[in-house]
């Protein structure tokens, strides 16, 4: 059998070459499927099953279909190829668009911080100053003493020097004695003539200080690796809440309670509650919204279901723990159309005490009358105290909405141009502040910046298919999709540059 090698065919002069394995056979025939020149024997036997032709034969079947060919790949192949340059030169400008982006970002954190410190540095340097003030003010009225005192010496000594002599007995002694007392009373200015604030540098910790202006990770190297999967019926895993890394509690769209299950699908428990959504708290203490008693209510470890609070006359549907201790809870009124509200309804999110007291509600943008929301369903707080919400605007579209803390509406995801396609089912944040959220209709999962802009895709349509409901604790990230398959993955997010 000939060598892999390219064959000098070029010049009539060149002899022909001569099979290796067999001797004197001469290398005439081509197989296509091992891309081999090879010969007569070695096509009978080695390749007897493969689709192999004489070379001379291969080449006029080629020659005829050459022109038409090189058509194609002057038409078509070629402006195939100079479209993947065009994208590829968007692209690099798109990548420093990005840098550029990020870079403004980190100048002005960065400023942020140097003008806090200057601020720092201002305050201690007011406090030597007026230090300094208040000891030079004092150390001033010494030297004031001090000269009235020189003043009055003097003045004693020039009266006796120019009246001793003509001075009665008395009057002599009694200014003697006086200059005595003068010279000798002392002014205390030494005690607070020191100026004794002093400033004690603090240590330069590197590490603080990064940890302080943040860290550059490379959102390309998240990965996200599947280690678990089981399947629950055929209907769309509605509701998905991890308790720890190895067990969750879910419904679906038609079960009547909810079900504890370990990772391998095993049911453990389940508690007779019809449910919008899940929050186990930092406590393990296990909160549901009550969808059909319209109330949060608590479950326990023996499997009975407890009311908290009432939320009657509205619908709760999603709820988190918030980071000051309380709980978000997604509400909407029942009594106007899924998706068309009318001017009394109330589509909001409200932060509650555990207690059900109201802390504060977002229903409407800063101007008080444009609505946030259509269907708010599931919410979660992110580390940086913003609220992540999603927001159902049909039967086939979602959004998601992040809103500062006070409640000023921060960005929306996706931008107006895209939203048609979309229909963002739950969002969940990870340790480092990223979003999280899953795309029913072209099964995705997202992965956002904290301020809600397109990183990457965490997952697509090979690794998950219509995801709907997720949970991820600590580094176990759980997805439910609408045909009842949930799967686990081993997510890791971290990776510093």
């Amino acid at each position: 059998m000939a060598d892999k090698e390219e064959f000098p065919w070029g010049t009539p002069q060149e002899h022909a070459l001569i099979c290796k394995k067999h001797d004197l056979m001469p290398i005439d025939v081509t197989c296509e499927d091992c891309e081999e020149f090879i010969c007569s024997k070695c096509a009978k036997e080695d390749h007897k099953d493969h689709d192999w032709d004489t070379i001379s034969t291969a080449a006029t079947l080629r020659t005829r279909g050459l022109l038409k060919a090189m058509t194609k790949i002057e038409e078509k192949d070629i402006q195939q190829i100079d479209e993947h340059i065009q994208k590829a030169s968007q692209q690099m400008e798109e990548n420093k668009k990005r840098y550029e982006n990020e870079v403004l970002k980190l100048q002005k954190h960065y400023d942020a911080m140097v003008e806090t410190l200057d601020k720092i540095k201002k305050k201690q340097e007011k406090i030597m100053r007026d230090g300094l003030e208040r000891k030079n003010a004092d150390v001033s009225k010494a030297k004031s003493s001090l000269e009235e005192k020189k003043k009055k010496v003097l003045q004693h000594v020039k009266s006796i020097k120019e009246k001793g002599s003509t001075m009665t007995d008395i009057i002599l002694i009694k200014t003697h004695r006086e200059l005595t007392k003068l010279i000798s009373t002392e002014v205390d200015y030494k005690q607070m003539s020191d100026f004794l604030l002093r400033h004690e540098r603090g240590d330069i910790n590197e590490a603080m200080l990064e940890s302080m202006i943040g860290q550059t990770f490379d959102a390309e190297r998240f990965t996200v690796t599947e280690t678990d999967s089981f399947q629950l019926g055929e209907e769309a895993i509605y509701v998905l809440e991890a308790m720890n890394e190895g067990r969750c509690l879910l419904t679906n769209t038609t079960l009547p309670n909810v079900v504890q299950l370990s990772k391998s699908g095993k049911k453990e428990k389940q508690f007779s509650v019809d449910v919008g959504g899940v929050c186990v708290t930092d406590n393990n203490d296990v909160y549901v919204s009550d969808v059909r008693n319209m109330s949060i209510s608590r479950l326990s470890p023996s499997g009975s279901v407890s009311t908290v609070f009432s939320t009657d006359p509205l619908e709760p549907v999603g709820i988190c723990q918030t980071m000051d201790g309380g709980l978000l809870v997604t509400l909407r009124d029942t009594k106007s159309h899924y998706f068309q509200p009318i001017s009394n309804s109330r589509r909001l999110v409200r932060h509650v005490k555990w207690t059900g007291n109201v802390i504060r509600e977002y229903e409407y943008q800063e101007d008080g009358q444009t609505r946030l929301f259509t269907i708010p369903k599931r919410v979660t707080q992110n580390g940086n105290t913003d609220i992540c919400v999603t927001n159902e605007t049909s039967d086939t579209k979602g959004e998601l909405l992040i809103l500062s803390f006070s409640g000023s509406l921060k960005s929306v995801y996706p931008k107006q141009e895209h939203r048609h396609n979309f229909f963002l089912t739950d969002v969940v944040c990870d340790s480092y502040r990223n979003i999280i959220v899953s795309e029913l209709q072209n099964s995705s999962v997202h992965l956002l910046s904290s301020d809600g802009e397109f990183m990457r895709y965490l997952l697509t349509e090979n690794q998950v298919n219509n995801p709907y409901s997720m949970s991820l604790k600590k580094s176990t990230l759980w997805i439910g999709d609408y045909h009842g398959r949930v799967k686990v993955f081993q997510y890791n997010p971290y990776n510093k540059v």
